[in-house]
């Protein structure tokens, strides 16, 4: 690829809308900016599975801004894909018709198994240790992504009907207690557990986690001057989010502002991955969905020459 040549990768979550534009150089490629909007599309998804529109609202407004700093920056190429809302909406041709109109670019609503595979490739991209056999997490607003691989190669690509917000509304709408948790966590696990024995006989020697739940976090490990995401501090926090039974009050626990308001269904699913799959510890993963897309357009561009 020509160096310098300007990319724009976009990713229409469930929870967020992420874009990363970045330059190509000579050793991959460098970010120009990064841009996340808390859209919550899955949080307008209603009972018949049509998104209200309220979020559609917030998506075309969302996305106004993107093309704004498309057009700024110029890039040779856009690429923009859509997850488990666009995938589950009834009316998703009315949602992509507009979200088209607001961008400027077409939009591929892609399946679960190829998100989970450009998950696992943003994540593990920059990998010293190229054979390292490795899991990757991916806690997203409607979906939840469980990727095992050697390096990056991914081999086993998961993607559960399970994320943050849908879990969130199910499960914490009214309380945040110890049932709580209980309902959710049973809930995540019956659908984690008949996959256990595949992810354990292919094994892995580190987890990382892509997305705002491990963001969050991190973010209480920095409150509390720590470093080990392991699973004793994962249900340490559990039960320290127990003891307060209020969202609001989920600031003394470090986690910040913008964060908070889908913290305990991302949790829930967290702690049900950690005890049905027997993780020990989990590392912040360096990349997700969208870095993935900008390797593999670079990919793509070299292999066209």
């Amino acid at each position: 690829m020509q160096v310098n040549t300007r990319l724009a990768a976009i990713d229409l979550g469930s929870n967020s809308f992420h874009m990363l534009i970045a330059k190509a150089t000579s050793r991959g490629y460098r970010i120009l900016t990064r841009q996340r909007q808390k859209v919550r599309l899955a949080d307008g998804l209603q009972n018949d599975l049509t998104v209200d529109n309220a979020a559609l609202e917030r998506g075309v407004a969302c996305l106004q801004g993107f093309a704004e700093l498309i057009e700024r920056y110029q890039p040779l190429q856009v690429r923009c894909v859509a997850t488990a809302t666009l995938r589950l909406a009834k009316n998703r041709k009315q949602l992509l018709k507009l979200f088209e109109q607001a961008l400027g670019f077409p939009i591929d609503v892609i399946s679960g198994t190829t998100e989970a595979g450009l998950i696992y490739r943003g994540a593990t991209a920059e990998l010293a240790q190229v054979q390292q056999p490795m899991l990757v997490l991916d806690i997203g607003g409607a979906s939840t992504e469980v990727i095992a691989g050697i390096g990056t190669e991914p081999h086993v690509l998961k993607s559960l009907d399970m994320g943050c917000v849908v879990w969130q509304n199910r499960f914490f709408a009214n309380a945040i207690d110890t049932q709580s948790f209980a309902r959710a966590i049973a809930a995540a696990e019956e659908l984690i557990a008949p996959l256990a024995k595949t992810y354990q006989a292919h094994g892995w020697d580190t987890v990382c986690g892509a997305s705002g739940t491990f963001r969050a976090l991190q973010d209480r490990l920095r409150h509390l001057s720590s470093e080990n995401m392991d699973a004793a501090f994962i249900m340490d926090t559990m039960q320290a989010t127990i003891d307060l039974g209020d969202s609001q009050r989920l600031l003394e626990l470090g986690i910040r502002e913008d964060r908070i308001a889908v913290f305990c269904g991302g949790l829930a699913i967290l702690v049900a991955l950690v005890k049905t799959l027997n993780i020990k510890q989990v590392d912040l993963a360096q990349g997700a969905l969208r870095e993935g897309l900008v390797h593999t357009m670079l990919a793509e561009r070299g292999a066209a020459r």
